[in-house]
């Protein structure tokens, strides 16, 4: 039995082994996966064996719920002895506890409405958000890490009941300061966080002025304290750090992690180097944006020969910031409480202090610098022939930036990069080997287009561009795919913990509405699973059809949000079966720990080891990495930071995303009353969104000013008048004038133009905001009241995408 049966067979045994043990209770999808402690990955596969146990009468469906018919409670299996239930080696504790324990429940992101109540975001993703009513969410802040245990309801229903709150997101706030006295405070800029924030008398700001303020923890009513001036209200950059804020980033480092980073050396000392492998001769650079200034990666590639099937010899040399940031230190939790690096248009929020990221940390021309290897041997058709991993020093011979290394491979003369020509042409003769790899494996590659927001000097928005792509970008792409690809295998086949980054996959139910919505227009598309071989087929198939927008937006939809897991479920979009992220751990806390199991596993005297095919093994662990080697994180705990991590990544694409759509809004802010031609980038119930040519900047029709009576048809997936059967689909080409654009709103409004004429708009009630409470009076602690919500019908922002360094 080969190991997919395997898998499957386990899954569905384990399926069935929850719905007895519920004694005929039916229990609904999610219910069953958190039971059987299935992966969020694994979605699809049960819903199949769902439907494969209904088919055969092992299962009764009634309605989204399914139970075992007659079956009979089973006793709960007894919990091993030897460890404390819910507890981990650090941190607090995610998983369900034992008997009274603290650790009992579900834990997620609360996110506060307007009116009072809330929902949980479960951070397993093994099941719908929990409703939360106005008592309990006040008893937590917007955004804050809360535990929950569901609890009944009225009318049969169930609700959440906020049991502690894990973690406090929101450690500092930005907004109005008001000076009265010992009485003085400070009113949120974030419309999420109404009421005062009580603060001492200070000299660092004058009354009206944005604050930051740094939040005491657990304070309640809300208490801080000013550290500094920011500006006026409306100013850009204080849009930023509200929703930085808001989403539990900083621009701002705790006291203990700044004066730990200034502790760390500026550059690279003799006791450093001691074990490592000296590559300090070999040509390394690195490759990436004009703006860019931390540099996690660098690259060499030479042909060999004589080495069996092996063509290409590539190094890829990664920042070694494990040597730097120590598990458990106050850089380490730092950059676990933040996760990942956010980046937005004129400033970047970084996961560790300047210092290294910037400093020490980064890969900087003309220094040492200490780094992790993943040295590869690669055949001619793209395929692995061996890796090996070590630790390192190197000095980067030079920093190129994407576009200078296009320009070379054009045949344009540079005199500054000449010397490196040749190396550069190799690496883009290796990157179409590795890009035909990839092809015939059945990657995906949707090659969304992106789109960058540009200011000048002044800090305005002089244009928004399509993000350029060039074979450089490719080259860079592709060698991080392979480095991050090895150094999965390198766990894998020696079956060693870690944190993988997988992609499971697609939706059942949206990949069918994806088929109806293609058979309609004339594509075959096959029943049953469809691999990625067989999506990229379409996808070509795809290609100057007047639809192709739509079905590519509909596939998209089907797809699964790659996460990061201890379990490894492949990666579905790379049709990798081994995968994860090692290329940025400056930028990356997956990458982080990813060098930390490697330094701990060279601690056993395994490093450097090649996957060489004929299973030669290399030279031993560096006596440095021995010595140095941390104490792997337990199983448990690896799957906790997993977690974390891929919902800190989700916070930092939500805050970029807005923060994109404020500068798009405050562009557009001159142009009301301009008309433009666009395109229909998506349909939805309340309106059409239309992308403004030449900005690629969406503003949304709202079906009332379409005319009267459009409907949303879901097969069709069109807005349509039923009397005159008059439809918009995506992809059509209309004609758009700007009636608003809001930057607080995040929203730009159109009006549809026919013929040169404006379709008047239609009558619309707007919902009138709450007031804020009136400000305390002097000589009273001013008080906390309920948090609102978010604001609904934002339109979504220019697309952009995250680098596709390692996916």
């Amino acid at each position: 039995m080969n190991a997919s049966n395997s898998r499957r067979d386990r899954r569905t045994a384990l399926i069935l082994a929850q719905l007895r043990e519920a004694g005929g209770k039916p229990l609904g999808l999610g219910e069953i996966m958190q039971r059987a402690q299935l992966h969020p990955g694994e979605r699809t596969e049960v819903k199949r064996a769902l439907r494969e146990l209904t088919r055969e009468g092992e299962v009764e469906k009634d309605g989204k719920r399914f139970s075992v018919p007659g079956a009979a409670a089973l006793p709960a299996p007894e919990k091993p002895a030897g460890r404390a239930a819910g507890r981990t080696d650090r941190g607090p504790s995610l998983r369900g506890g034992g008997e009274g324990s603290r650790a009992r429940g579900i834990v997620g992101t609360l996110t506060r409405h307007r009116d009072g109540y809330g929902f949980v975001a479960r951070m397993d993703r093994q099941g719908e958000d929990v409703f939360v009513p106005p008592g309990e969410a006040r008893k937590a802040l917007d955004g804050d890490l809360v535990r929950i245990e569901i609890v009944p309801a009225p009318r049969g229903r169930t609700m959440g009941r906020i049991v502690e709150v894990v973690e406090r997101r929101r450690r500092w706030v930005l907004g109005t300061f008001h000076a009265r006295g010992s009485s003085s405070f400070v009113v949120p800029s974030d419309d999420d966080l109404e009421g005062y924030v009580a603060v001492p008398e200070t000299r660092l700001a004058q009354d009206g002025e944005v604050v930051k303020v740094r939040l005491e923890p657990g304070a309640d009513p809300l208490r801080g304290e000013v550290v500094e001036r920011v500006g006026r209200p409306g100013d850009p950059r204080v849009e930023v750090l509200k929703v930085s804020y808001a989403k539990g980033f900083s621009d701002l480092f705790p006291d203990e992690v700044r004066a730990a980073a200034e502790e760390v050396p500026d550059h690279v000392r003799p006791e450093d180097r001691a074990g490592r492998r000296d590559l300090t001769a070999l040509p390394l650079v690195t490759i990436d944006g004009e703006d860019a200034r931390d540099f996690d990666d660098a690259v060499f590639v030479e042909r060999v020969q004589g080495r069996g099937k092996a063509r290409y010899r590539a190094v890829v040399a990664i920042a070694d910031v494990s040597h730097y940031v120590r598990a458990g230190s106050a850089l380490d939790a730092e950059a676990l409480r933040r996760g990942t690096s956010v980046y937005f248009p004129a400033q970047v929020l970084p996961m560790l202090p300047e210092r290294l990221s910037n400093g020490i940390c980064s890969l900087n021309p003309d220094v040492e610098r200490l780094c992790m290897v993943a040295d590869l041997l690669i055949d001619d058709r793209g395929e692995p022939v061996s890796a090996e991993l070590y630790a390192g020093v190197m000095r980067s011979a030079a920093r190129c930036t994407y576009t200078e290394v296009a320009r070379v491979l054009d045949g344009e003369q540079l005199p500054h990069r000449e010397r490196f020509r040749p190396a550069f042409e190799l690496m883009a003769e290796l990157q179409e080997k590795l890009t035909g790899m990839r092809a015939r494996r059945g990657a995906i590659d949707f090659d969304i287009p992106e789109s960058r927001i540009v200011l000048g000097q002044d800090g305005r928005v002089t244009g928004i561009e399509r993000r350029p792509r060039n074979r450089a970008h490719r080259i860079v792409e592709e060698l991080m795919l392979a480095a991050n690809e090895a150094v999965a295998r390198h766990f894998a086949h020696r079956d060693l913990p870690t944190v993988y980054r997988v992609h499971g996959l697609p939706d059942e139910e949206k990949l069918d509405a994806f088929r109806k919505l293609a058979r309609t227009h004339g594509f075959e598309v096959p029943e049953g699973a469809l691999g990625p071989k067989e999506l990229n087929r379409l996808l070509h198939g795809f290609e100057g059809h007047p639809q192709q927008r739509a079905l590519n937006q509909l596939l998209l939809r089907a797809m699964m949000q790659a996460v990061y897991t201890a379990d490894n479920i492949g990666h579905y979009g790379l049709a990798a079966e081994h995968y994860l992220h090692f290329t940025s751990p400056i930028r990356r806390y997956p990458d982080l720990i990813v060098h930390r199991l490697l330094r701990a596993q060279w601690g056993g005297g395994d490093a450097a080891r090649s996957e060489r095919r004929q299973g030669r093994p290399e030279r031993g662990a560096p006596r440095s990495a021995r010595d140095a080697a941390p104490r792997p994180p337990s199983p448990e705990r690896l799957e906790e930071i997993a977690t974390l991590c891929s919902e800190r990544e989700r916070a930092a694409m939500q805050a970029e995303r807005e923060i994109a759509a404020f500068y798009a809004a405050l562009f557009m802010q001159d142009k009301v009353g301009e008309r433009f031609p666009g395109v229909v980038a998506s349909v939805v119930e309340f309106g059409i969104f239309v992308e403004i040519e030449p900005w690629f900047v969406e503003g949304l029709v709202k079906a009332e000013d379409l005319g009267e009576a459009f409907e949303l048809d879901p097969e069709l997936h069109a807005l349509v008048q039923r009397r005159t059967g008059r439809a918009f689909r995506v992809g059509d080409r209309v004609e758009v004038e700007v009636a608003a654009a809001s930057p607080a709103r995040r929203q730009i409004d159109l009006l549809l133009v026919e013929k040169g004429v404006r379709r008047e708009p239609g009558v619309r009630v707007e919902r009138p905001r709450r007031p804020r409470p009136a400000a305390p009076p002097a000589g009273r602690a001013p008080a906390r009241t309920a948090a609102s919500g978010r604001r609904p019908g934002k339109a979504p922002p220019p697309r952009r995408r995250r680098s596709r360094r390692g996916r």
